[in-house]
């Protein structure tokens, strides 16, 4: 059987980027780019929000169930699943929607 495929921007953020030595990273948007895919990825330093982006030049490879592989053993995947639903990255999401709604009010 063929392995399915999936195009990356059939879901939609957040997602969870797990990289090749353990850490973590919270994307809350991807687009495409000349050079590939670019990820913005939020995180708290000072507990202050910012973000940075990351450039992936190749093209994702769908494994199944949301889960992308990437470049040198990365792992992209959405985290609106159930089995991610303690993650920190999740409570991280979600505190970040709020303070958004809050700066927005």
């Amino acid at each position: 059987m063929l392995p399915s495929t999936k195009d990356i921007f059939e879901t939609k953020p957040p997602y969870l980027l797990e990289h090749p030595a353990g850490d973590w990273s919270l994307v809350i948007k991807i687009l495409n780019v000349d050079k590939g895919l670019k990820l913005t990825s939020l995180y708290l330093k000072n507990n202050k929000f910012l973000q940075r982006d990351i450039i992936i030049d190749e093209p994702p490879f769908y494994v199944g169930a949301d889960v992308w592989e990437l470049e040198y053993g990365t792992i992209l995947m959405t985290l609106d699943h159930p089995t991610l639903s303690e993650h920190p990255a999740k409570t991280m999401w979600n505190k970040w929607k709020t303070t958004l709604r809050q700066d927005n009010n």
